[in-house]
């Protein structure tokens, strides 16, 4: 008997999470280190990119909201499939939220300057239903215009290639380059790493004994943050755990 592939709406419950949500303390904090990463990333990737309109793909309950009204967009659409959250976001003051499936965005062609989606791709479990999320996204996007995404990578699992992890998903960084020129017509203009993770060797057993321990402070965040850029930290794209794209429709 064939095996039935599950998707991401049948995880829809339980995927809605984002850097904002957390299951206990530690989490939380982390998750504030991620999220500050992330911005910080997302942040310089859109510099000098016009601020006219931006698609947030995935909004959940509207986490990004704050940091897109304080990049000074003036529409701010939002894609969200699960009805309650989108209702949550709603009240956070996104221009319009969309509650349905990104592969069919209620927007014409070529109408806007920007789109982002923050830790989503990972949940979106079929290549097929990732590469249909893409094109729509390239279909809305004017001449020009950018989306920004990151994307799991597949050696934070200890695999070299494509594989699917409950509701999760992760890709080598050559599977997600080819799943864009491949299927688009979407230029590759940046790739970025993100955080600090734990598998990362080139820090000694002290330092990363003192980065677990710290993350329970007041300060950790903070802390983090300027310890990283005191040592100049480049993690490697091909060691990264995540890594943030930067598309650009060229036609």
């Amino acid at each position: 008997m064939e095996e039935i592939k599950k998707t991401h709406v049948d995880y829809l419950n339980i995927i809605g999470g984002t850097a904002a949500t957390y299951r206990n303390y530690t989490e939380k904090r982390w998750n504030k280190y991620y999220l500050h990463t992330y911005k910080m990333i997302v942040h310089n990737m859109i510099k000098g990119i016009s601020r006219e309109s931006v698609v947030d793909v995935g909004t959940s309950h509207g986490n990004w909201y704050k940091f897109l009204k304080k990049e000074r967009f003036n529409l701010i659409y939002g894609v969200e499939l699960d009805k309650g959250r989108a209702e949550l976001a709603r009240k956070c003051g996104y221009t319009e939220v969309f509650n349905i499936d990104a592969k069919n965005i209620p927007l014409p062609d070529s109408s806007i300057n920007v789109a982002v989606s923050n830790d989503v791709f990972i949940h979106i479990l079929q290549l097929e239903d990732k590469i249909a999320v893409i094109k729509e996204i390239e279909r809305i996007l004017k001449p020009g215009g950018i989306f920004i995404f990151n994307h799991s990578m597949s050696k934070s699992v200890l695999s070299e290639k494509y594989i699917i992890k409950n509701h999760c998903s992760f890709l080598s960084l050559d599977e997600l380059i080819r799943l864009v020129i491949q299927n688009t017509y979407l230029k590759v203009l940046d790739i970025k790493p993100t955080y600090y993770h734990f598998r990362d060797n080139s820090d000694n057993f002290f330092v990363k004994y003192l980065r677990s321990i710290l993350i329970y402070l007041p300060f950790a965040v903070s802390f983090y943050i300027l310890f990283d850029s005191l040592i100049n930290r480049k993690i490697s794209i091909q060691e990264s755990d995540y890594v943030y794209i930067k598309l650009q429709k060229i036609s």
